[in-house]
């Protein structure tokens, strides 16, 4: 990298050697592909500097500086032999990870400690220890969130066929500039320096004044900022070449943004392949994606062989792990992302899903909403809905796709993903004596194909069901022509006024929630109008916590929402929490008190 080029790290090399009192005859600048810093010192008092590329990216001024001075220190301090004792440390700690201890000899740990600890004594006199432990601090975070970078986006991605990335680092500077990448993973990278320190680099950190824990700021005027494309490309090939020994410099580079969605998804299929049959492994028998939850809700995530870099910005082990299951799941339900942020999804209505924060709460044994074991070659029965609600709420018409989905349906383009040709089943289960109905009116409120209307008339209902689809009303009548439920075309948000306090039960099954959230409010207000003094209202409904994710349409009620239809007069009865790992479901009941008894009047007589 010629200096001339580089204004500003000219002028931090320069700052940085008379600080250090030394003043070589010449100095050189080779940039690393790597996340290193390393200065020797040359014949005839000449200094060659190695510098990373990624640290000049994720650095600011002070810092590099700090670390310059440190490694000019070295160079000009240190004697081959010390050297070898540094390096021989490292490669004796990185064998005992490994489990192949190559020495373990106390005298290499201690000898190390002491050099390491003289050398940084030196730069700290000259920058303070309080810049000395930010910037080393930094260093790691760069360094280990430049491999994990690697790891997730530009390994996965690259192959002799395709050739090298042309934007590995571009693409690396906006993951620590713009998204955030070093604060989601100093929590990790502090518990991981220390878990792995000895006791000699423990104390070396604590003179140093290490501080683990505090946030990582964000560094937004980097040294270096922008490479040429030609620079790009050579670094490219070296990350490529070391990582798979082939590239192909004839083939076009392809940049991160342009490898296929397509792709991006074979390779968390890959992954979560691998992960299955590492819950096979443990479990003895054949595993199943709801294995691999319970798995890691257990604290067995780490058993689990996924390929990110440890540590990574995930939240949790487990986590780490689910991410590509909740990642294919969303992806079958029409979900993309950017090409460099995928825990961030967005839906086919416009609604964006944390898949981390999603992978982790289903970590913690949380409900998560999902079916994650349907395969992506599968027919995804929600999927003609969603694309019929975007379109139609993109006219300006949040109701108008139910008769296109019923439509459609009737000619074999479309599924409707509720139609199960039976009674729903929390309906079905709930309490209904033989004579239940005798002498009284039900209203069915979004019947659909009227099921569940039939349901009731069985029990002696004289029941009214009601669709805003003319198709739906339609086919309902044809599937059951010798029916006596009165089936009928209107909107819920603007019933019949004869409908007001006029039947004895109302059952609501899943319609509030197929409509978006702001028309959740009214559509309930007017449910709850249709229940009579001394009558029922039964809400069965897809249920969320609050503020919790919507995988939209349907649009799942909270409990605030669903504590809402107690209104015009109505009394909550019983509210039942009904959840499996999958599903959050709830089935309440409401009731609307019966009139007072009429006051008597003189004599007895009323």
């Amino acid at each position: 990298m010629p200096l001339d080029d580089q204004p500003r790290l000219r002028r931090i090399l320069d700052s940085a050697f008379e600080e250090a009192g030394w003043r070589p005859t010449s100095v050189k600048v080779r940039l690393s592909a790597w996340p290193r810093m390393v200065a020797w010192r040359v014949r005839r008092d000449g200094c060659l500097f190695y510098l990373g590329l990624p640290l000049l990216m994720g650095l600011d001024e002070d810092d590099l500086r700090a670390l310059v001075i440190r490694e000019i220190n070295l160079a000009r301090s240190v004697s081959w032999r010390m050297r070898w004792i540094l390096l021989l440390n490292l490669l004796d700690r990185g064998r005992e990870e490994e489990g192949k201890s190559l020495s373990q000899r106390e005298w290499l740990r201690v000898h190390a400690h002491r050099i390491r600890s003289d050398l940084w004594s030196a730069t700290a006199e000259l920058v303070g220890y309080d810049v000395l432990a930010r910037a080393t601090r930094r260093e790691c975070m760069v360094n280990r969130a430049f491999f994990w970078h690697l790891e997730r986006y530009a390994f996965p991605a690259m192959s002799p066929e395709w050739g090298y990335l042309s934007d590995i680092y571009q693409g690396f500077l906006w993951k620590i500039r713009d998204d955030g990448l070093l604060a989601r993973m100093q929590p990790n990278v502090d518990a991981s320096m220390a878990e792995g320190m000895d006791r000699y680099e423990a104390r070396l950190f604590q003179e140093l004044g290490w501080k683990a824990g505090e946030p990582v700021e964000v560094v937004t005027d980097p040294v270096v900022s922008g490479v040429t494309e030609n620079l790009e490309r050579r670094l490219g090939q070296v990350v490529l070449w070391e990582r798979t020994k082939a590239a192909n410099p004839r083939i076009p580079p392809l940049s991160l943004h342009d490898v296929p969605w397509e792709s991006w998804g074979s390779i968390h299929a890959h992954g979560r392949d691998q992960i299955i049959a590492a819950a096979r492994t443990l479990l003895g028998r054949e595993a199943t994606t709801r294995d691999v939850v319970q798995l890691a809700v257990d604290g067995r995530a780490g058993e689990l062989s996924w390929g990110h870099a440890d540590p990574c910005p995930h939240p949790s082990p487990a986590a780490c792990v689910l991410i590509p299951f909740f990642d294919g799941a969303l992806r079958r339900m029409g979900y993309v992302a950017d090409a460099l942020q995928h825990r961030s999804l967005v839906g086919p209505l416009g609604d964006t899903v944390d898949v981390v924060a999603l992978a982790d709460r289903a970590g913690q044994g949380l409900p998560y909403g999902l079916e994650l074991g349907v395969t992506m070659t599968d027919r995804d029965p929600d999927a003609d809905s969603r694309r019929l609600a975007a379109e139609s709420l993109a006219a300006g018409d949040p109701t108008g796709w139910f008769e296109r989905l019923y439509a459609e349906s009737e000619t074999g383009e479309a599924i409707v993903p509720w139609d199960s040709q039976r009674p729903h089943p929390l309906l079905a289960e709930w309490r209904l004596g033989s004579e239940a109905g005798v002498g009284r009116r039900a209203l069915v409120v979004g019947c659909g194909l009227g099921d569940d209307a039939e349901y009731l008339s069985r029990f002696g209902y004289d029941t009214v069901a009601f669709d805003v689809s003319e198709s739906a009303v339609r086919l309902a009548m044809e599937r059951f022509p010798a029916s006596t439920v009165d089936y009928r075309a209107a909107d819920l948000l603007a019933p019949p006024k004869e409908w007001r306090h006029a039947f004895d039960l109302v059952v609501e099954i899943m319609t509030v929630q197929a409509l978006p959230e702001h028309l959740h409010a009214p559509a309930i207000a007017s449910v709850a109008g249709f229940v009579r003094p001394g009558g029922t209202l039964l809400v069965i409904a897809s249920a969320r916590e609050e503020g919790g994710p919507v995988f939209a349409p349907p649009w799942p009620l909270t409990p605030s929402e669903i504590a809402s239809f107690a209104s015009d007069g109505l009394i909550a009865d019983q509210i039942e929490d009904l959840r499996d790992p999958e599903r959050h479901r709830c089935r309440a009941t409401f009731r609307r008190p019966p009139p007072p008894d009429p006051a008597p009047v003189a004599g007895g007589r009323t």
